[in-house]
């Protein structure tokens, strides 16, 4: 420039540093990333979200604010691993909005949440004591898919949790899940409630089934039926037997077996007589289950000859050989008259009678 020239001065909008430009130190490039400033800034990986969540210290306030900050990143995506860290511990810590916001994202960010996320954060609720209403609406905000929501229910209902699994299965909604729920999603929990003898809640679940479109069918009556039986007798019993005929349900075997059974303990002979002779009418075939129960049904009443017919059907029909003889008469807790008639049997002394 030549020195007869007056000099520029400064223009106003540049900064200092911009005219020299000098490197701006790493120290404070470090402190600029972390705001979310500079071209040249450290990237935040998912591993250092995942560290931060394992630190025993770290509050979610922290979290959230390191994995807003990677949000921001150019190009920044995270996997399935990270939301499996993240959720949960945002669960534990009861920030349980910013959890369904996140499980509300993964559908749209392509992920599709499993068990492997499912389960842990179902874990992570229930510890915490959330209800059971927001944990199912927590857990179906994911939108699980068929088999997920399946593997979901038998994870709760091993653990016992059958208020979660009624929520579960009521709070779902096929339009938002993109499944219809099948008589298998009710299947499970209907035993369950029978197990553990929670009757009325089962046969309200039949009917609530029903209005969700999943139609009981045998199985799951036949869990109820034996249920009702055991707790409440077979008079209740035949009410279930009759609601099955008359939604158009064809009792099977089993369901014989189980009211047969019951008429047997009770002694009535006379009325399991009766409905077996139903059961053969109807066109259903009795198995070795049906006619062991039916073979004890006699023995415990002392009615040997019917016993021995029933032992001769069952010899004639295949499901007895010799040595299954002495094992199904000592089955059912006979004395030693009746191992005298086993063993009479098995040397073939009355063997003209198996020959008719």
């Amino acid at each position: 420039m030549p020195s007869g020239l007056p000099s520029r001065p400064p223009l106003p909008w540049l900064l200092p540093s911009s005219q020299t430009m000098s490197k701006q130190p790493h120290k404070a490039a470090r402190e600029n990333a972390v705001e979310g400033y500079g071209s040249n800034q450290p990237k935040i990986s998912r591993a250092s979200i995942v560290r931060a969540i394992a630190k025993p210290k770290s509050s979610p306030k922290e979290v959230l604010s390191l994995f807003a900050a990677a949000v921001r990143q150019h190009g920044f995506c995270f996997d399935l691993s990270t939301y499996v860290s993240l959720i949960p511990f945002l669960v534990v810590h009861r920030r349980l909005r910013a959890a369904e916001l996140l499980l509300r994202r993964l559908p749209l960010a392509g992920i599709y949440p499993g068990p492997s996320l499912l389960l842990p954060l179902t874990s992570s609720a229930l510890s915490c004591g959330i209800p059971s209403d927001y944990t199912a609406q927590l857990l179906l905000s994911a939108s699980p898919s068929a088999s997920a929501f399946s593997s979901l229910l038998r994870y709760v209902l091993h653990y016992g949790q059958l208020c979660l699994a009624r929520s579960l299965l009521l709070s779902a909604d096929p339009g938002d899940l993109g499944f219809t729920l099948k008589t298998r999603h009710f299947a499970g929990f209907v035993r369950e409630l029978c197990r553990t003898g929670n009757i009325e809640k089962a046969k309200e679940m039949v009917v609530l089934m029903g209005k969700k479109g999943a139609v009981a069918d045998v199985e799951t009556y036949n869990a109820l039926l034996a249920a009702v039986c055991e707790h409440r007798g077979p008079f209740e019993g035949f009410c279930i037997y009759r609601s099955m005929l008359d939604l158009g349900i064809s009792p099977d075997v089993i369901t014989f077996s189980i009211l047969m059974g019951r008429l047997g303990m009770e002694g009535r002979v006379s009325e399991c007589n009766a409905l077996f002779g139903r059961m053969l009418i109807n066109g259903v075939f009795p198995d070795w289950a049906c006619y062991r129960i039916l073979f004890g049904v006699y023995c415990r009443n002392w009615l040997l000859a019917s016993g021995l017919m029933v032992l001769r059907a069952m010899k004639i029909d295949g499901f007895l050989d010799d040595v299954g003889i002495e094992w199904s008469v000592m089955a059912c807790g006979m004395g030693f008259e009746e191992v005298v008639l086993c063993y009479v049997l098995k040397r073939g002394i009355i063997g003209v009678f198996w020959r008719n």
